[in-house]
């Protein structure tokens, strides 16, 4: 399972289950409308006199009851584990959730033309936001530079990550994948066809479809690689090749749809746009015609790409590359169109001032990768062991910590064969293989407010260490808006961070030694750090040792997890709990 706790929180896929069987999906209603801190979901349900219904979390297979809303209709009253109903009708089903004081409220409904679906089925979901809140998620970015082919860690060809979706699904919550369409080579990066999804590294378009599914059923999402800034061309510098998105249109772009600064029309005598390029950070991409995004055309085209590849392809969310050629206010209109469940921009600028402008300008819908915390706090702080560095680093400490996607490495900032550098060693010239300086980063970024991102080969090459931190993370209940005290010295870091369930030390340094302070749990030691936790979350194996040896019936209360097994019920650690829960 990807999560410790079924908490509640905004991944989960939420609704209403029926007599113990059929399942409403429930849609994400937004913040409730009172301004009390509720996260709202919504379900249309047509009941029966005699029905029964639970809350129910289908990514999850756990069902559970809260208390009902007094101003709910009189037709249910709460029986113990479920809500009963006395009167044939349409009811809208209001989640209501917030920790430990969640509510449900159903009022008269209209629309009951829903019907019952299969828990965790593949069937997409509108998002009003692209920004999860107080997010658990751990994403794994599921591939390197040259990774179509075996370059140290392995290959990441659709195949082989296909094989591996099961352990993947027990650490991550979202998988960052590589562009998938048809291109000009290598790993994607510039498109020929977008609506051609097999890809020449990495494998047919069936291939891809089955590690989607795959890594659904094991409870990960899945977010594309977008790569709109720019597309190559078919036959010549002029012409693309048509696309295909099915009942979401189909587009013949021509060469008015680039910039009308771009090398294809002061280089190549292309027939250009009328708009220059709108990019805010290095505009222009030189291999490549870049798409002017105030056309309507391009912009209608990169919409129906977008709904195609979430609602035929089955991505969850996206990972726009380059976004530093086009103007960030696109994403916003891309994202209100497609309604992903994640987005997150790359905007390589390593000003965390500049990260929180773009956000704002793209109406708070995405997330960034925080290059500001690269650059400031793991290159500039930990490689160089000034630790004073880390305090407020990255766009935490201008408050946005909502909106960071943390990592210590990419494809882009990892050595490249071509760059002369020994392949093992980051641009930067620290070595993946210094043991020590490749826990204090990733130990930082997966202790901290954000969602954090862990790279393919520092996952390969370390995995049980990186194992126990994402374990630790999810104990304690670690989200992008955990609040957090730091201090820092001349030869040391620390920070205790809250999460949902408990809270997480890290020490970095000559002073993180082998004792556990008080109350804790060491997860992981070594030179110069160390990680602990403890809160009501339990590590992974925890959780599975309890789904094993006490099968039974799963259920939520004020967002832990119990299961019931015969008479006794035990808690998510495997432990018999002495008194019985009321659900």
């Amino acid at each position: 399972m990807s999560a410790v706790l079924l908490a509640l929180n905004l991944s989960a896929q939420y609704g209403i289950r029926v007599n113990g069987s059929d399942f409403y999906l429930a849609s994400y209603d937004g913040a409730d409308p009172f301004g009390e801190g509720f996260e709202q979901y919504l379900a249309h349900v047509y009941l029966h006199s005699g029905d029964y219904c639970q809350l129910y979390d289908s990514e999850h297979n756990a069902a559970w009851v809260v208390p009902l809303n007094t101003s709910s209709v009189g037709s249910f009253t709460l029986n113990n584990d479920r809500y009963l109903c006395s009167q044939d009708g349409c009811y809208d089903f209001y989640i209501k959730l917030k920790y430990q004081q969640d509510q449900l409220y159903i009022g008269a409904g209209t629309d009951c033309t829903s019907t019952p679906q299969e828990p965790g089925s593949d069937t997409p979901q509108d998002y009003t936001t692209a920004v999860p809140s107080e997010c658990t998620d751990v994403m794994l970015q599921a591939f390197y530079w040259n990774s179509y082919s075996d370059a140290g860690y392995g290959d990441t060809k659709w195949q082989t990550l296909g094989s591996q979706v099961s352990e993947i699904g027990q650490s991550f919550d979202l998988v960052w994948l590589p562009p998938s369409h048809e291109s000009q080579g290598g790993l994607g990066y510039i498109p020929k066809c977008y609506s051609s999804q097999s890809s020449t590294a990495l494998g047919k378009k069936s291939a891809l479809q089955s590690l989607i599914a795959g890594l659904h059923n094991n409870h990960v999402r899945v977010i594309a690689d977008i790569v709109i800034n720019h597309c190559g061309n078919n036959n010549n510098s002029c012409d693309y090749k048509a696309l295909d998105f099915g009942e979401y249109g189909q587009f013949a772009p021509q060469s008015t749809w680039m910039t009308s600064n771009d090398e294809g029309v002061t280089s190549y005598h292309c027939t250009g746009g009328s708009n220059a390029d709108d990019g805010q950070h290095e505009a222009n991409y030189g291999p490549a015609r870049d798409w002017d995004h105030k056309n309507p055309n391009v912009q209608a085209m990169c919409k129906a790409y977008l709904k195609w590849m979430k609602n035929v392809m089955l991505y969850d969310g996206f990972r726009y590359d380059y976004v530093g050629g086009y103007h960030v206010s696109h994403i916003h209109d891309y994202n209100s169109e497609a309604k992903p469940y994640f987005s997150v921009i790359e905007y390589w600028v390593g000003d965390a001032a500049e990260l929180k402008t773009r956000i704002d300008q793209a109406s708070q819908n995405t997330l960034a990768f925080d290059f500001a915390l690269k650059y400031n706090a793991l290159r500039d702080g930990i490689y160089l062991k000034k630790y004073n560095k880390l305090l407020n680093a990255g766009m935490r400490g201008k408050g946005y910590s909502k909106y960071a996607v943390t990592f210590v490495d990419n494809h882009d900032t990892f050595a490249r064969g071509e760059d002369n550098e020994d392949v093992g060693k980051k641009r930067d010239g620290s070595s993946i293989n210094d043991k020590s300086l490749m826990m204090r980063t990733n130990a930082y970024i997966l202790s901290l407010p954000g969602v954090p991102c862990v790279f393919y080969p520092h996952w390969v090459k370390y995995k049980p260490e990186i194992q126990a931190m994402i374990r630790a993370r999810k104990a304690a209940g670690i989200h992008s808006e955990s609040t957090m005290t730091e201090e820092a010295g001349e030869n040391y870091y620390r920070a205790t961070v809250q999460g949902k369930y408990g809270s997480v030390i890290l020490w970095l340094g000559t002073a993180a030694g082998d004792a556990a302070p008080q109350g804790y749990t060491k997860a992981v030691q070594g030179t110069d750090y160390a990680m602990y936790y403890r809160g009501d979350g339990a590590p992974h194996q925890g959780l599975e040792n309890a789904d094993a040896d006490h099968a039974g019936e799963k259920f939520l209360r004020n967002g832990q997890l119990f299961i019931r097994c015969g008479e006794k019920v035990y808690d998510a650690y495997g432990r018999v709990v002495e008194q019985q829960i009321n659900r």
